[in-house]
């Protein structure tokens, strides 16, 4: 059985969540500038695009969870930048599929090499492998949790 969450806990959690955000790691893992007019969206519609050639548009609003009108704002983002390109999807010729174009494929591999950099980062300022363990182990804890109490069954990185 789960102890209640203390006010104290969540003052704690509190401070250090938003000093992890407020985290200078820019002198440390340079974000890159192609990457800075993109939103959070912009960047995942990209990465789910990117690893299913096939996937429809709907598809991709399913996996992020997100709604249509937010998945419709971020492809016109995408394909005023030249980074993607709506097109009929081979699969059911009354969709659209999201296509990745040759500047999106060097963006979305511009962004996770930044992630790489930058978890790694992270995962540096823990000095021992048992400790990144520990951490990775409490992050999958807590996404299981929720998955569990939505009633879901895939893991998150089946999701994406």
């Amino acid at each position: 059985m789960k102890s209640p969450v203390t006010n104290d806990e969540l003052t704690r959690f509190d401070a250090l969540y938003h000093q992890l955000i407020k985290a200078d790691f820019d002198s440390e893992v340079e974000y890159p500038k192609e990457l800075k007019s993109l939103t959070t969206t912009d960047i995942s519609v990209l990465s789910v695009a990117a690893s299913d050639p096939q996937i429809m548009i709907r598809e991709i609003a399913e996996c992020l969870r997100i709604p249509n009108s937010t998945l419709t704002s971020s492809i016109n983002r995408l394909e005023k930048a030249g980074l993607a390109e709506r097109v009929i999807s081979r699969r059911d010729r009354r969709s659209f599929s999201l296509i990745i174009t040759e500047k999106g494929r060097a963006v979305q591999q511009m962004h996770l090499d930044f992630e790489k950099d930058f978890f790694g980062l992270i995962l540096s300022r823990l000095p021992s492998s048992r400790e990144r363990t520990d951490l990775m182990n409490l992050i999958e804890t807590i996404l299981n949790d929720g998955r569990r109490a939505e009633g879901g069954g895939e893991s998150y990185d089946e999701r994406l």
